[in-house]
């Protein structure tokens, strides 16, 4: 599994320089990885994931941890490894970032975000699993099209097991976000726009099957 061993490493690697007397250079390291990740993002997409796992967990490790005013990122960073990555892997590194979080515990304030990390946690392995899933439906309709070619029916086939499917796990996924006491408000404004445009694409879709369903009839 070296996926999970180097998303591991990232984890590990962050949390001991941020206890060691080099975190004073988090700056300088933060920008030199960038830059990195400028470089290598149209080329290497594993290594990608590496590197911004490796920079996100400097940011909140380096800023106090759980207390870290940036925490939030955790999030995203483990919705983003959940669309990568199979289920097992998004959830053993959840549990190990977890685990690594959980020393920087020291007040009743700081247990508010573990808690919601441990919330998060099943909720990006069941987005792993459904990603994982989706990718299989598509292979499937893929080959189908390769046999009779692309027509209304892979159309619809497409829309009622993929897209409305994905578009309603991503509002479920937005709405148990929104949930979160932790977020901060222009994030949560964020969210609930992304939410609206998710809606207004899903109605639109719904409306364009329908007007091709009345021109086949």
């Amino acid at each position: 599994m070296p996926n999970l061993f180097f998303l591991s490493l990232t984890s590990l690697i962050s949390y001991l320089f941020s206890i060691s007397s080099l975190s004073r250079f988090t700056p300088q390291v933060i920008a030199l990885l960038s830059a990195i990740l400028l470089f290598i993002s149209l080329y290497q997409k594993k290594l990608f994931i590496n590197l911004i796992s490796f920079i996100v967990n400097l940011i909140i490790f380096t800023t106090n941890g759980l207390n870290s005013p940036v925490f939030f990122l955790t999030y995203f960073l483990l919705f983003t490894i959940a669309f990568q990555n199979p289920p097992h892997i998004t959830l053993s590194y959840s549990i190990i970032l977890i685990l690594l979080l959980s020393n920087s515990l020291n007040s009743n304030s700081s247990l508010l975000p573990l808690i919601s990390l441990l919330f998060i946690t099943p909720l990006s392995y069941l987005i792993s699993k459904q990603h994982i899933e989706s990718l299989k439906q598509e292979k499937k309709i893929i080959l189908t099209d390769k046999q009779i070619g692309l027509n209304e029916t892979n159309i619809f086939l497409w829309y009622s097991t993929i897209f409305k499917n994905n578009i309603n796990s991503i509002q479920d996924s937005l709405s148990i976000l929104l949930s979160q006491p932790t977020l901060p408000t222009s994030h949560t404004q964020l969210l609930k726009k992304i939410k609206k445009q998710l809606r207004f694409l899903l109605k639109s879709a719904t409306k364009l099957t329908h007007e091709i369903d009345k021109q086949t009839d």
